[in-house]
């Protein structure tokens, strides 16, 4: 890795900072450390996942999981915009890296990470993660996410939008999404209480 810092804005609302060094944290900024797990804010799934999360996350305390989470980046985000946050991820060293990278951030007291997923329901569930990975936790991530509540799906081409939604459809009571292009990439957004 590079002795410089990588600084990605992401508009409206983030500026993401990576690498080996300490930058400081104010209420826009995402500070991630060195790390090869996914998320660090220059791939355009995770630009639409910041964007959408500071288009439609709630004003005022929330609660988000994160599917996935890798480097924690989306995590991160849900607790600048004040909310609190799960993430959950397969790669035990991921996980470390997320709470390092909370820790980095200063929201560490309002993101946990697990590889286990949380019981209960959340306002927000984000998944920035490939098409048969959507496919197979769509009743888990279904599950988790409040009957007002918002899903985010992304990490799609658009040849993957027909199967997602196809899907999804059944576990949202038909409801059918918003769907997001950036180049080759989609992202998908069912506000149920749109």
């Amino acid at each position: 890795m590079s002795d410089r810092p990588t600084i990605v804005d992401v508009p409206p609302r983030f500026r993401v900072v990576t690498g080996p060094w300490d930058a400081e944290a104010d209420e826009r900024t995402i500070v991630l450390g060195p790390s090869h797990a996914f998320g660090d804010g220059r791939h355009e799934s995770t630009r639409m996942c910041l964007q959408a999360l500071a288009a439609f996350a709630p004003r005022g305390g929330f609660r988000l999981l994160d599917v996935g989470s890798g480097t924690g980046i989306l995590s991160i985000a849900a607790a600048k915009l004040g909310g609190e946050a799960f993430g959950v991820d397969i790669d035990a060293a991921a996980i470390a890296i997320a709470a390092e990278s909370a820790r980095r951030s200063a929201v560490e007291a309002r993101v946990r990470f697990a590889t286990t997923w949380p019981d209960g329901s959340f306002d927000i569930v984000v998944a920035n993660i490939l098409r048969d990975v959507l496919t197979e936790l769509a009743p888990l991530i279904a599950a988790r996410l409040a009957p007002l509540g918002t899903l985010i799906l992304s990490g799609l081409v658009s040849t993957d939008v027909p199967e997602i939604v196809a899907r999804y459809a059944p576990l949202l009571a038909g409801r059918r999404p918003e769907i997001f292009e950036r180049g080759a990439w989609r992202t998908l957004v069912w506000r149920l209480a749109a």
